[in-house]
């Protein structure tokens, strides 16, 4: 698979949608815990090129994803890279890189000062000398598992690099869940999460998934899980906690409007093909609101199907809503919207030395002249940021909603020994106007903020809220890309 990815925040509901399979370009670690070496191991020698570097091969997966929404997903259990290799093959045992010798410290005795590999930043050797000090000292030494460490701290290197919820480090568990959530199958109960103020709330539920059958409805919000209270928890953290094998069940508590007690739905997960776009006419217009859940294997045609029925449909208008879509695969990006656009760019790759690299639009769009208007929130991010900036610049149609989530770098995926990887930001995305993402995100032409008690209401539920309906839930967002289409 040669398709770039995109990613930005955390797995979300196992899509993530919010959502691969890289070539390998692995590199040794260390035994834990160390052992002696005669001679200095492999890694210690300069890295060798990562496969893709051939001509024979493909470049690294690169993706972006983060949001926080995305389709309950569940596996089993539920980038740079010189760096993670100076910090795994050496740092940690204290001792010269290369040696794999480790301390034995007396309780009071002294901290030798650990040496580092040529090139290593000035103060490294600090992580082999905290390693000593937890392994002579901490209170409870069996809590001191060598691989759990070693990925704290290297997750916690590439936290500090600043490229917030992007370039990260995952485990094995965590890279399997990726590779799930961008394939469109999944295991588990078959609904979406996004998260509004301090409540997680479920955004949609997949028609005849086992979220559906248990009876758990668009805008409930989950108080628990399996008793575990969600108070103060991140999307994915509670996705973790949800996230389960085929066949096995979770419990959730759930707050509904209009009931007085908490509501008690214990389901059982399932393996899921979920559909990542829907579509169907507002009530009362012809205008088609389609929606993009996220950015995996296929979507684009996905959405240029959705496009052609609602055409045969009689749409004259389209909304494109990427509301909680956290991104994926750039060339799904690339294909969504080129469906919207006659020409010019959807956008422009630039490295770290600023070079760069045009992208134009594919020709043969299927929605290339009617009205249009892009959803946007906070939430939605990388390859959805893609679309709406190219749109926005093309001066094609309006962009409605907030500021997006701003996470303009592309992903190169590096697969670490052990089945970990390190997702690093090796270049950036740039509108074709030049404009930056990152950081940054996409402004709104119309500026339509959701109320506190409002929700995002999917195309699924028109047909039974109606017009009356839309305005109750409070999807402000929505009712006025309506708005801006009349006027068109």
């Amino acid at each position: 698979m040669d398709q770039e990815r995109h990613q930005d925040d955390a797995p979300a509901w196992g899509a993530g949608n919010p959502h691969l399979a890289g070539p390998a370009a692995s590199d040794g670690r260390p035994v834990w815990p160390p052992e002696p070496l005669a001679a200095p191991p492999a890694w210690a020698q300069p890295p060798a090129p990562a496969a893709w570097i051939s001509s024979a091969a493909p470049p690294p997966q690169q993706h972006h994803r983060g949001g926080i929404a995305g389709y309950i997903a569940v596996a089993a259990a539920t980038a740079a890279i010189s760096a993670a290799i100076a910090f795994s093959g050496g740092v940690v045992v204290g001792a010269g890189v290369g040696t794999n010798v480790a301390h034995e410290l007396a309780a009071t005795g002294p901290i030798p000062s650990a040496s580092t590999r040529p090139g290593d930043p000035p103060g490294f050797a600090l992580f082999g000398e905290a390693w000593d000090v937890l392994k002579q000292n901490y209170v409870d030494p069996k809590a001191l598992d060598s691989k759990d460490i070693t990925y704290g701290a290297i997750r916690g290197m590439t936290e500090a690099i600043g490229d917030t919820d992007h370039t990260r480090f995952m485990t094995p568990d965590e890279l399997k869940q990726e590779q799930q959530g961008l394939s469109g199958t999944f295991a588990g109960i078959g609904a979406v999460l996004s998260q509004q103020g301090a409540d997680l709330v479920v955004q949609s539920v997949l028609q005849g998934a086992p979220a559906q059958r248990a009876g758990v409805r668009a805008g409930d919000r989950i108080l628990s899980v399996d008793g575990k209270d969600t108070i103060g928890k991140t999307v994915s953290e509670v996705v973790s906690e949800v996230r389960g094998p085929e066949g096995t069940t979770v419990t959730l508590t759930l707050a509904r409007d209009g009931e007085a007690q908490p509501i008690l739905l214990t389901i059982t997960r399932a393996t899921i093909s979920t559909p990542v776009v829907s579509w169907a006419m507002y009530p009362g217009t012809t205008t088609a609101v389609v929606r993009l859940e996220q950015f995996s294997a296929d979507s684009g045609k996905q959405l240029t199907d959705a496009l052609k029925a609602a055409e045969s449909a009689g749409a004259t208008r389209f909304v494109l809503d990427l509301r909680n879509d956290p991104g994926g695969y750039v060339g799904e990006a690339m294909t969504v919207a080129s469906q919207f656009l006659k020409g010019g760019l959807v956008f422009i790759q630039q490295d770290g030395k600023g070079n760069r690299k045009e992208n134009p639009v594919q020709a043969g769009g299927v929605a290339t002249a009617q009205p249009l208007v892009v959803l946007v929130d906070g939430q939605s991010a990388s390859s959805s940021e893609i679309v709406a900036g190219a749109i926005q610049d093309a001066g094609r149609g309006k962009i409605v909603g907030v500021k997006t989530f701003g996470t303009g770098t592309v992903l190169s995926e590096f697969d670490l020994s052990d089945g970990s990887a390190l997702y690093v930001g090796t270049s950036e995305w740039l509108t074709p106007k030049g404009n930056e993402i990152w950081k940054k995100g996409i402004t709104p032409d119309v500026v339509v903020t959701l109320p506190t008690d409002g929700r995002l209401v999917v195309p699924d539920e028109f047909s039974t809220l109606g017009v009356d309906g839309i305005v109750k839930a409070g999807d402000t967002q929505l009712v006025q890309a309506i708005q801006v289409l009349a006027q068109e």
